[in-house]
Order: structure tokens, then sequence, then C-alpha cells
């Protein structure tokens, strides 16, 4: 029996709620951490926008929408919003953001989803999925510390307690304008904003460091093969100008995005490699993921099954901290599971960007990968399955790639579209001299890239102990 799950509440620490998850003794803890400091509750400190936006009276054709996924849960960064027809506006595009509006997800509150509106993202409209800070007073707190605090463990305790629901819980703005935040004096929420941009700052360069590592092995890996890649050109009328023999198209697509002068050079370099070029078929089979449903789900389930997302589009590792599972009763092929040497690769998307990108199964998974995914199993002893996860995500393969997805409407992709594709085969030793330099290289982002991440948490764990300090308040 875990002592942890059984607890008494008197009558009178009820708040309004009878469910056991709102008590838990974390919870409890958490709160009473906070109430030994100067604290108020947020709807005493700030007013809630409830600003909308009203389509039928903006002047341009499209819109730039900020939607929950576009929050950067570890920075608060918003990653590019995406530039929406105003005919297509979904239901959920009414927030209106001002310049200094801070806006926090009400669904699953706690991943910390929260940002904000610098001059860059003003008059962006917003998913009603978040709740919008809008006015406060800078003589009692400031306005970026408010933005640092919310981020903080303390706060997003509080958020999650304050939720309700299943699978996605949310979290109303009556409770969140009872979440307490600790207000220390102003020169110390002035430090604790200082401490945190310096560690932004920080963890940008070594993500920037990580990145020109991984961005270098494409111009090793291209160099060892002997291909170097056709420059794009400008989007310029010479440019998007060109003629091309029936000939050159016969049996062929008749676009003219597909037969841009630009593929054609990039084909054609790839043909200049000095090593024999062998079908992607001849190498490796194509398996597709399962089929499943939400009726097929469990939160309890005992097997996970991966998506596009558990693929990071920056450094092409595995992430696994966000996988679906499903019933233990449900039905899989064993080839369906993921094994050492795989390739998964994403086949369907909303952005074509996003398709095509792959990640390298180290070891064998107890996890099996879903229908918008693909994995290419390799049986050819002559190819080293991490050359072949190394070619595959290459500048050259996204080019021809794209080659095929684009100009059309289609963002999925089969087997059967790639499995002609000529991939340069040097013989193993040089394959493993390749393998030998990727893996020092990617080894080295990924340090990297975790010492970013180590940056922020020792940041916030300094800006927690300052926040909670028994001297907090009083310097």
């Amino acid at each position: 029996m875990d002592k942890n799950k059984i607890f008494l509440i008197n009558r009178g620490g009820l708040e309004g709620r009878l469910d056991s998850f709102f008590y838990k003794k974390e919870f409890i803890d958490n709160t009473d951490k906070i109430e030994k400091v100067e604290h108020f509750k947020i709807g005493n400190l700030v007013t809630l926008s409830n600003k909308t936006w009203d389509k039928t009276k903006h002047n341009d054709e499209y819109f730039n929408y900020i939607e929950i996924s576009k929050i950067d849960t570890l920075t608060g960064e918003i990653k590019e919003p995406t530039t929406l027809e105003v005919k297509e506006a979904p239901s959920r595009a009414k927030m209106f953001l001002k310049l200094d509006d801070i806006i926090v997800s009400s669904t699953r509150p706690h991943r910390g989803a929260i940002a904000y509106i610098s001059e860059e993202y003003e008059h962006c409209i917003a998913s009603t999925g978040f709740i919008v800070i809008g006015y406060s007073d800078d003589s009692i707190i400031l306005r970026k510390y408010i933005l640092e605090v919310l981020k903080q463990d303390i706060i997003l305790k509080q958020l999650l307690q304050k939720s309700t629901g299943g699978n996605y819980p949310a979290i109303t703005e009556d409770a969140f304008k009872n979440v307490i935040l600790p207000v220390p004096k102003l020169t110390i929420q002035k430090n604790i904003i200082n401490i945190m941009d310096n560690a932004y700052k920080l963890k940008k360069q070594k993500e920037q460091e990580a990145k020109d590592l991984l961005d270098g092995i494409d111009d090793y890996l291209l160099d060892k093969l002997g291909i170097k890649l056709p420059d794009e050109p400008e989007n310029s009328i010479e440019n998007r100008t060109f003629k091309v023999g029936f000939d050159d198209i016969f049996n062929s697509r008749f676009d003219s995005f597909y037969n841009k002068l630009y593929y054609i050079k990039v084909e054609e370099e790839l043909y200049k490699t000095k090593y024999p070029l062998v079908n992607l078929m001849e190498l490796c089979n194509g398996i597709r993921g399962v089929t499943y449903s939400s009726d097929d789900e469990a939160n309890d389930g005992k097997i996970g099954v991966l998506r596009g997302n558990n693929i990071d589009l920056k450094t092409n590792e595995l992430d696994l901290t966000n996988i679906r599972y499903l019933k233990s009763d449900f039905v899989f092929s064993e080839n369906q599971k993921l094994q050492k040497n795989d390739i998964l690769m994403s086949a369907a998307s909303g952005s074509k960007e996003h398709v095509g990108k792959v990640a390298y199964i180290a070891n064998d998974l107890n996890h099996y990968f879903g229908a918008f995914m693909m994995v290419l199993r390799v049986y050819n002893e002559k190819v080293n399955p991490f050359f072949l996860f190394g070619y595959l995500q290459s500048k050259l393969f996204r080019q021809l790639l794209m080659r095929i997805l684009g100009g059309t409407n289609i963002n999925n992709l089969n087997f059967n579209m790639i499995k002609n594709y000529k991939v340069p085969l040097p013989n193993i030793d040089i394959q493993n001299e390749i393998v030998k330099e990727i893996s020092k290289r990617r080894h080295k982002a990924r340090k990297l890239n975790c010492l970013s991440i180590k940056i922020l948490e020792k940041a916030k764990k300094e800006v927690e102990n300052i926040i909670l300090g028994e001297d907090n308040g009083k310097s």
C-alpha cells in the first residue's frame, strides 16, 4: 500500500473541489512552500484580456495564427506563426494579441506553453486555447517576472492541480485566477529576469554550436561521396522560366515544379559521384505502420506506438517522451515492432518539411510505429544501416524528396515513391569510416544540446531558491 496515496483533509481545508487529485500531498506541500513568502493570487495582480478578433473586419486576405503547438515549452519562444487565409480561419482563431500580452495554454497548462508577445507577434491571432494576460501593475510585479515565474515548477504544479479533465486536462480562467504567485521585491524580480535572460542566451549559444556540427555533417558526407549540390536559384522571373525537351520528361511528370532546372541539376550532380548508384529497394524494405483509432488507445496501455512527433526535426534523434499507448489486446504484426538498425521515417504530415524525416533505431525497442510512419529495414549486407540513415537525412535526398512532393497537395509518402531512388554506395570500409565521423559529430551535438537544457534547468532552480529563500523580500 502506498502511504502517499492515502491522506485526510478536514472540511475547512476544502476549496470547492471534492476529488482526491486536487488534495494530493505534493500539491499541498507545494502550496505551503509558496505561502511562506510574500504572495498574491494572480487574479489580484493582472487583468485577463478578452479582446477578440472579428475576421469580417480584417482588411487583409491573410492573418498570422498562433497555436499552442507553436510554443516551445522549455523557453517560451514562439515558433513561426501559421499564415492562413482569413476565409479559412479555424473557429478557435479568436484571441487578438497586443504588445506585452502573456499567453498561457489552458489545455495541459502544466506543460509550460507560456509565451510573451513581443513586437514581432503583436496583432497576431491566437487560439481560444490560450488564457491571455493583459494589464498588470509594474510597480508591484514586472511583466517579464510574471512570464518567468509562471514557467517555474512551483507554478506549473498549481496549474495541473487546478485543471480538470482526463487525457487533456484544462484550466478555466476562474481557476487560473486562484493560482498564487510569489511576489518578491522589484530588485529581486529584476535579478530573476537577468538570470533567466542570461540562461536563454547561453542555451542558444550551445544549440547553435550543436546545429553547426549537424549542418557540417551534410557537407562532410557529400564531399566524401564526391557530390556538390548546386546553389538554389533566387526566386526571380528569369529563374522561374525555363524550357524542357519532351524527351526529358517522357514517362515522367509534366508539371513545371518537378521539371525545374534546379532539380534537374541536383539529379545530374548525383550521377557525378565516384561510387556506384544502387536503387533504395536493393538495400532495404519499406514497412508501413499500424492503423488504429482513438477507441484503441489506453492511458495505462502497454503497447507503445511512435508517431511523427517522436522524431526530433532539428537533430533527427528519436524522442520517446510522448508516446501513444494502445490497449493490450490490440493485434500487431511483429514485423511492425521497431528493431535495431531500423530507419524510422515520417510518411505523412500537414507540412512537407516534416515528411521523410528520419530517426535511427540503435537498439530493439518494445514499441511499434503508426500508420503515418514507415520503417526502412536494411537487408543488404553491403550497406551499413547508419550510413544509409546519414544519406537519407542529407540535403541531397531532401531535395530529391521535395521534388516529388512539391507542386502538389500530397503530404504523404510510401515506399513505392522512393524505392528507385539512387543511393551512392562506397565499399563497406569507406561507409564505416563515414559512419564513425558522423557518429562522433552527432555525439558532440547531443552533448551540447543536453548541456543547453541543463543550463536552463540550473537557472530555474536558482530562481526557485531565490523566490522561496528565507531572505526573499528582505534584500
